[in-house]
């Protein structure tokens, strides 16, 4: 018993200290970055280069011990200020997992320019579950202030997107949204269409529909108008910075996470995605909002490259309706030689890994565009 008294004594001693320290020291592990590394002690990467002025400009070592700016240690030593009158009081929403300052402020409402201004503090690239955000600050009139109690997380109620049966796209494509027990033979005798003309209109489908599902069931023309033509519209690019390197991994890890998942036609969620939705959803973890679909993120998210440049986290796209317009897109993981690997959702196996030394990717392939650029 005396024992367990000392261990606990010492164990409370050691906590103490740790959090009266103003640094942490940080051993690399593998798989790790500046920037996830940053996002991990809700730093800026910046301020891990404060403390390690050695380490900018290089690539990360394992087992190499990093200083790390206590937050906990500016907590504590904060003095709080007692004011009175006109003092602003503001309410807060605690950030959940897949959340950014983009969806925060269209959730409240208000633009992300103002929730920056009352977050001046808060990297978009750098909030981590239960972080505290400024939503709405308001003059009141108040004689102190006293230390509130734990909030409790704003929890957003869930919206429902319903997808039109029939509708077009942003690209003039004429487009069918399956629903329950439809089968191809069925949905192109209503269109008064051919079965194997819908079948290579939509090449990656499969006999057994996924309820929500969306089929082409007409092409339209703004893609084919605005497909780059040839290689003069590709852009000579310089290699990623460290900076865009370390986001690199992170999207890679972040799209990672939802391998398994399965296909659903219009999905931007861990119920399912499409192969643009998993690349919108990946990509808003950084604040970048990409075009809603793979033809318009070809012409509109980035630039186009060379394939001799392609580096992680490059998005790269595919025809896979045998017209030669582009509607398939995964983002690079990988890249070894003539070989890229490439993380995307198809329609057979969700979110999966495939490579361009595949049949059927390497025959289909168009192009690939840089969107980490300076």
């Amino acid at each position: 018993m005396r024992f367990i008294t000392i261990f606990t004594f010492i164990f409370l001693c050691f906590t103490s200290i740790a959090f009266s320290q103003k640094t942490i020291k940080h051993t690399v592990v593998e798989g790790e970055s500046f920037y996830s590394i940053a996002k991990k002690y809700k730093v800026t990467e910046s301020d891990i280069y404060e403390l390690n002025p050695k380490a900018k400009g290089t690539l990360l070592q394992l087992k190499t011990v990093l200083l790390i700016p206590n937050k906990n240690y500016k907590a504590e030593n904060k003095k709080k200020k007692v004011t009175s009158k006109n003092v602003e009081a503001t309410e807060f929403h605690i950030v959940e997992a897949g959340e950014s300052l983009y969806k925060i402020a269209k959730q409240h409402g208000i633009s992300l320019d103002k929730l920056k201004e009352l977050n001046p503090d808060i990297k978009p690239e750098a909030i981590q579950i239960g972080d505290k955000i400024t939503v709405l600050a308001s003059k009141k009139e108040i004689v102190t202030i006293t230390p509130k109690k734990e909030e409790t997380p704003i929890v957003a109620t869930p919206t429902v997107e319903i997808i039109p049966i029939d509708c077009e796209d942003e690209l003039g494509n004429k487009i069918h949204t399956v629903q329950k027990g439809e089968t191809l033979y069925k949905i192109a005798k209503k269109y008064k269409i051919k079965l194997n003309d819908l079948k290579e209109l939509n090449e990656e489908v499969v006999e057994n529909l996924p309820e929500g599902y969306q089929l082409i069931i007409k092409l339209g023309t703004v893609e084919l108008a605005n497909q780059p033509k040839d290689n003069k519209e590709l852009v000579d690019v310089k290699p990623l910075s460290l900076e865009n390197m370390s986001k690199a991994e992170f999207l890679i890890a972040k799209a990672s996470e939802h391998i398994g998942t399965r296909y659903r036609g219009g999905g931007t969620t861990s119920a399912g995605f499409d192969c643009s939705g998993l690349m919108f959803a990946t990509f808003k973890h950084i604040d970048m909002t990409l075009p809603r679909s793979s033809g318009s993120m070809a012409v509109g998210a980035g630039v186009r490259i060379d394939r001799t440049q392609a580096q992680k986290g490059d998005l790269i796209f595919f025809t896979t309706n045998g017209r030669g317009s582009i509607n398939h897109v995964g983002m690079i993981t990988e890249v070894l030689d003539d070989e890229i690997k490439f993380i995307h959702s198809s329609v057979q196996s969700g979110v999966i890994i495939s490579s361009t030394k595949e049949p059927y990717y390497s025959r289909r392939f168009v192009q690939i565009n840089r969107v980490l650029a300076e």
